[in-house]
C-alpha cells in the first residue's frame, strides 16, 4: 500500500477505459487509481467521518436560515 503524505491535488477523470483518481503530495509523488463508483462512494464517507463535512454543510444551512 503506498501512502502520499500531505496531499496537495487531486484530479478524478473519466475514460472509456474507467474512472481514475490521480493524487500528488507535496512531495510530488503521484499516484494514479482506477476507481469505482463504489469506491469513490467509500471515499467521500470516510472523508465525511473524517473530516465532519456533514456537520459543515449543516452549519452553513444554519447560517444561510439565520441571515435570511
Amino acid at each position: 500500500m503506498a501512502v502520499i503524505a500531505n496531499l496537495d491535488e487531486f484530479i478524478l477523470e473519466e475514460t472509456a477505459e474507467g474512472i481514475f483518481l490521480t493524487v500528488t503530495g507535496d512531495d510530488e509523488q503521484t499516484l494514479k487509481l482506477r476507481v469505482t463508483l463504489d469506491d469513490l462512494e467509500e471515499i467521500v464517507e470516510v472523508i465525511d467521518e473524517v473530516f465532519g463535512l456533514e456537520a459543515d454543510d449543516g452549519e452553513a444551512e444554519e447560517v444561510d436560515e439565520s441571515a435570511g
